[in-house]
């Protein structure tokens, strides 16, 4: 966990959930407590009121004040009463002697009198009184001419009585703490949510979020904004690993065709020197020397000349052919072809190749075998895979077969059975100016371009191409050709 986070999540939820809740009990309580004192002093005011209203009449009658008098207003021993004139002088108080009220201060200044006189009525709940250094509870109501007062000690069953009833404070107490304990279990409900983002932040700041488990989470709201926020964070996260992923192939494609144009160049460069050579030395020897040659040996050099020159047509009409099917496919005209007749007159034109080499070509593609093409690529797919199989596989037979074929394409086998390939050509035999035997290939007037035309051949009629060892001798190509359908694109060879 990082050093610089304080207070969790949990405990900050609880703390403010506790706080909130003991400040809306101690509110309440203290209104509880305020009201509940508030009903029980107007409850002792109204008793004192009873004794205080029974008491002025009697005074406007001159009929004597004693003990007995107040103890039939009001039984209780220690209830006090004292009379006031408007002045504010004492007239009669029970708890003094005869003649000793008139010597009390004066009582204008009292709160409870100063209310009496505005107001009619007057209290105060608690004050210390002068003269026995007592606390009293004072209940005052004005006469006719006289303000009477009544009150009572304020001693323990007096402050017993007005105190809240205690078994209220228990429960507001109870109801606070259940809040609490209510609080806690919320607050570790919701930080659950919490804690797993932050262990989910943990991981994906180091690229690991393979463990995080989506049914931990709980089963609401904030579970779901997490779930949420997890899944964005991975749909993200492998956007961006496609992106570089698609980034690297790119940057790998470009390197390969760099490569591949800087191979091409070179073996270009390599291929037309050659026939190039031959020409340019034959011609020299005779013009040079002319007048000293024979007639056999002209001839010699002027056939030498003559085959480089077909070669060197050859490689450029190879290379012209590639470069329109990768550079401009569109402009290539498609149109339905039967394939059937195509094969068959390739096999016509190499049979005196084929009886040369004891070989024999075997065809089975059905009468009619229709697809979506070039009839001049279509038949260089056919001439190249067979002029390949007659020339380099020593075997005796060559078989082109329809393996396969439905609605949208068909597959055709094409394999003979000579020596075959040692595995690791295989990848290879489809790039340009790729020979296994370089010398048998050029002496048998090979450009090394064939099989690169059968592959974008092939591409440009949307279907791909394979090679393979056959199980027991000889090689087998398998390649695929759209019936129907526009093609996209051809890839480069």
């Amino acid at each position: 966990m990082d050093s610089r986070i304080g207070i969790s999540v949990q405990t900050r939820l609880f703390l403010l959930i506790v706080v909130f809740t003991w400040m809306m009990t101690t509110a309440f309580f203290v209104m509880q407590y305020s009201r509940e004192r508030a009903f029980k002093v107007e409850l002792l005011d109204t008793r004192l009121q009873q004794v205080n209203n029974a008491l002025p009449e009697r005074v406007a009658n001159d009929e004597p004040i004693n003990e007995r008098i107040i103890a039939s207003v009001d039984p209780n021993d220690s209830l006090r009463v004292s009379i006031i004139n408007f002045d504010g002088k004492m007239i009669y108080d029970s708890g003094l002697g005869a003649g000793q009220a008139s010597a009390v201060a004066n009582h204008s200044d009292r709160q409870e009198f100063v209310d009496a006189m505005s107001k009619g009525h007057g209290i105060t709940v608690r004050r210390l009184s002068t003269r026995d250094d007592r606390e009293y509870f004072y209940s005052a109501t004005r006469g006719d001419s006289v303000v009477v007062r009544s009150s009572l000690p304020y001693n323990h069953s007096l402050s017993q009585m007005l105190s809240a009833d205690q078994g209220s404070s228990y429960l507001i107490v109870g109801i606070a703490v259940l809040m609490t304990i209510v609080a806690w279990l919320a607050s570790h409900n919701i930080s659950k949510s919490v804690k797993r983002l932050r262990d989910f932040a943990v991981k994906a700041e180091f690229g690991d979020i393979s463990e995080v488990d989506m049914s931990n989470f709980p089963d609401d709201e904030l579970g779901e904004i997490s779930s949420h926020i997890v899944n964005l964070y991975r749909i993200q996260k492998e956007t961006a690993e496609q992106r570089d992923k698609h980034m690297r192939e790119a940057m790998h494609e470009q390197r390969e065709k760099n490569r591949i144009k800087h191979q091409l160049t070179n073996n270009l460069n390599h291929e037309l020197k050659t026939p190039v050579h031959v020409i340019q030395a034959s011609l020299e020897t005779l013009h040079c020397h002319s007048d000293e040659l024979s007639e056999p040996v002209k001839a010699e050099l002027i056939n030498k000349s003559y085959d480089s020159a077909k070669r060197l047509c050859a490689l450029l009409d190879d290379l012209s052919m590639i470069t329109r099917m990768t550079d401009a496919p569109e402009q290539i005209a498609r149109t339905q072809v039967d394939v059937v007749p195509i094969v068959q007159q390739v096999a016509a034109d190499m049979a005196a190749l084929a009886a040369e080499k004891q070989m024999r070509i075997h065809i089975n593609l059905g009468e009619q075998l229709t697809v979506c093409g070039n009839e001049r690529l279509l038949d260089s797919i056919f001439r190249n895979l067979m002029v390949n199989s007659l020339n380099y596989s020593n075997g005796r037979d060559v078989w082109v077969t329809l393996s396969n074929q439905d609605q949208e394409e068909v597959e055709i086998t094409f394999e003979d059975n000579g020596v075959g390939v040692m595995a690791e050509h295989l990848p290879h035999l489809f790039e340009r100016f790729y020979r296994i035997d370089k010398g048998r290939s050029r002496s048998l007037g090979g450009t090394g371009l064939g099989l690169s035309i059968v592959k974008n051949a092939v591409l440009f009629h949307g279907g791909e191409i394979s090679v393979e060892n056959r199980e027991t001798t000889g090689l087998r190509f398998v390649f695929t050709l759209e019936k129907t359908g526009e093609i996209e694109g051809v890839h480069h060879m």
